[in-house]
């Protein structure tokens, strides 16, 4: 009974022909892709890796519109019956075509805005899929009027119920737009702790440590937070090493080895750079009875301050024995010995 009421009602052979032609598209559509990839490896072109990820899921819509269209095409079903049909080809392609919008704007966020992350590329995604679902209902007759009504009056009591959740997002929705944190920018919060932005999230950003462990910040606190941020306005540092030596140094002789310290090191040592030119000035003399230089240089990141100072100060450990410089006192000024 049941047969021969989707064959009175012409559902059958339509639902068969759509279901046959979905699965013929798709095997059609994984062989082109599998030779496209192929042809790709041996012929590669810079376009063929974001076409191919393009077209992976809007394909698959695209596949089950033709089969609809099959479906429609090759039955006899009424007409008012084929013009709902036909508005699920038209829900199908404007699904397929927002959905390659989406993908189109997260490869424009990663490539011309600067270190894109998570949340950010999530938003952009998820505009596009919910004005397409929107467009789609609409195709569909159904009123999206009193859908959003009730999602304004539903939003609200979500919203209080996970307050701090939204506190978070739209924290980070901060931290984004003001363009202060981005992704591998190396920071030191306040509190003391440090390491590199990996991702903005929802809730959290993610910093890596220089131990190679991941630091979860709630966006509300980071936003709150008194952060360094060593990658701006530059890349470059300025790097303060002082000397300390004994009260019979000759000044203008130790401002001229420390000075060709550093220009020989811009040559040989990773980080170290000409510009802006290095200093030496003088602190004068300490409680303790000793001088105090300080000698000025910059590194091009500070990813290399480490090395670079450590570097630059075995080379002045050195030039200070090669010159016989007087070495400090380790006795206090007034101090009996």
């Amino acid at each position: 009974m049941i047969f021969s009421k989707f064959s009175s009602q012409h559902y059958f052979l339509p639902s068969v022909i759509t279901l046959v032609s979905f699965l013929v598209l798709l095997l059609i559509r994984t062989v082109l892709r599998r030779y496209w990839k192929q042809w790709n490896k041996k012929n590669p072109h810079p376009f063929s890796p974001a076409a191919l990820s393009l077209t992976r899921i809007p394909s698959v819509y695209w596949c089950l519109a033709i089969a609809l269209h099959f479906g429609i095409e090759l039955s006899d079903l009424p007409d008012h019956q084929a013009h709902q049909a036909t508005k699920l080809i038209h829900v199908t392609l404007v699904l397929s075509f927002f959905n390659a919008l989406s993908q189109v704007a997260v490869m424009a966020s990663k490539n011309f805005l600067a270190r894109s992350n998570g949340l950010l590329l999530g938003l952009v995604r998820g505009t596009f899929v919910v004005v397409g679902i929107l467009i789609a209902l609409s195709i569909l007759g159904i009123s999206i009027a009193p859908i959003l009504t009730a999602l304004g009056v539903g939003g609200l009591a979500v919203a209080l119920a996970i307050k701090d959740t939204l506190e978070n997002l739209f924290a980070g929705l901060y931290l984004l737009s003001e363009g202060a944190l981005r992704l591998g920018d190396l920071i030191r919060l306040d509190s003391g702790q440090e390491g590199t932005i990996m991702d903005i999230g929802w809730r959290t950003t993610r910093i890596k440590t220089s131990n190679n462990n991941a630091l979860l910040i709630p966006n509300s606190k980071l936003s709150q937070s008194i952060v360094t941020n060593f990658n701006l306005p530059e890349h470059k540092l300025g790097i303060t090493v002082p000397v300390l030596l004994g009260v019979k140094t000759d000044l203008n002789q130790v401002e001229k080895v420390l000075l060709e310290t550093v220009k020989k090191s811009t040559e040989d040592v990773t980080g170290i750079i000409s510009y802006p030119e290095p200093t030496v000035l003088f602190q004068g003399l300490q409680s303790d009875g000793n001088l105090l230089f300080n000698l000025n240089f910059s590194i091009n990141d500070v990813k290399n301050q480490t090395s670079a100072v450590s570097e630059i100060r075995k080379r002045i450990f050195r030039v200070v024995l090669e010159n016989q410089f007087p070495l400090p006192q380790t006795n206090p000024i007034g101090t009996r010995t």
